[in-house]
């Protein structure tokens, strides 16, 4: 598969490794770059608009029963081999902290936090990764990289601090904070676990976690009915499972076969910014500067982070790709 070069032209062939990416497959890079940009980066508006009247768990926990199902329809037409016992091991302990205690408890928080706060902090999961990578398989940051994880947490830290009058509320903070730390160490627990079939294994995820998360919204008491599904909420749920949790996991499933893993990752600094401004215009959400000045350090840190390069001696455990399932 050709893999995109770092030099770039607007017009004509692009340099691929030793290939060349013509005018089609450029337009379909961007299609797909965009594409996870903007819907990965909306989905914690729409995860917003839907807990407004339904309960958090429960929408969670449909959504991800529905796409999962989907997805397992689609691996089974194409005839994907049947999973292990294993590999369903390893989607019960990766979905339960990526889909429950990461984007479960997310989407619990979304209740009391704006949509635009609740994804910058959810954009510190790749620093989050970095340190368990290095707790659990000896992997280090380069000078750089190290710089960016301490400027992102400088941005979370001035993001706490009250803004005057206002403060975030404290618990919420709390639990979002950690449904980050649990997004990073599920992302990085993949690699224990490694899948035959990506798409299958993501399939597994959301199944596994949507059962869970219904029946712990069943356990704490939610209840659904009429009054609840209103419009809005209904089309939330339905963008976030067609367009967050299928099209945008497939356009990221293009990205991270067809292009370098630093390319594809960028959504991890760019979805935060596109957050902030669809919450800013389509939800009314107020922009304070400091909200500005915390998002500006954090994407920086983030971007720092990711775009340094490794060291050399850095430990290298087995490639595997890491989906933001949002």
């Amino acid at each position: 598969m050709c893999h995109v070069g770092v030099e770039m032209q607007h017009s004509g062939p692009i340099a691929c490794y030793g290939r060349v990416m013509r005018r089609p497959a450029l337009a379909l890079l961007l299609f797909n770059l965009i594409a996870v940009y903007v819907l990965w980066g909306s989905t914690a508006p729409a995860i917003r608009v839907a807990v407004e009247t339904l309960p958090p768990w429960l929408m969670a926990g449909v959504r991800f029963l529905i796409a999962g199902t989907l997805l397992w329809t689609f691996v089974r037409i194409r005839k994907v081999v049947w999973p292990t016992r294993r590999e369903w091991l390893g989607a019960a302990v990766t979905g339960i902290s990526l889909l429950v205690l990461g984007n479960g408890v997310f989407a619990w928080t979304l209740q009391y936090l704006p949509a635009s706060i609740g994804a910058l902090f959810f954009s510190l999961a790749p620093l989050f990764m970095a340190f368990f990578a290095f707790v659990m398989y000896g992997e280090r940051l380069s000078v750089l990289g190290a710089v960016g994880v301490a400027v992102g947490f400088a941005g979370m830290a001035y993001l706490i601090v009250p803004n005057g009058s206002s403060a975030l509320p404290l618990v919420p903070t709390i639990a979002i904070s950690l449904s980050a730390v649990a997004w990073a160490l599920g992302s990085v627990l993949q690699r224990r676990f490694v899948a035959r079939n990506l798409v299958q294994a993501s399939a597994m995820q959301m199944l596994v976690a949507g059962g869970t998360l219904v029946v712990l919204g069943a356990i704490t008491g939610e209840r659904v009915n009429l009054a609840s599904m209103t419009p809005h909420a209904i089309m939330a749920v339905l963008y976030l499972i067609g367009f967050g949790s299928i099209i945008g996991y497939s356009c990221y499933l293009w990205l991270m076969r067809n292009v370098p893993t630093t390319l594809a990752s960028t959504y991890a600094y760019v979805n935060p910014v596109v957050a902030v401004i669809i919450s800013a215009l389509l939800l009314r959400e107020t922009l304070s500067m400091h909200t500005i000045i915390a998002a500006i350090v954090i994407v920086s840190g983030v971007a720092l982070m990711m775009l340094a390069p490794k060291p050399s001696h850095a430990a290298q455990p087995a490639h595997t790709q890491v989906a933001k399932i949002a």
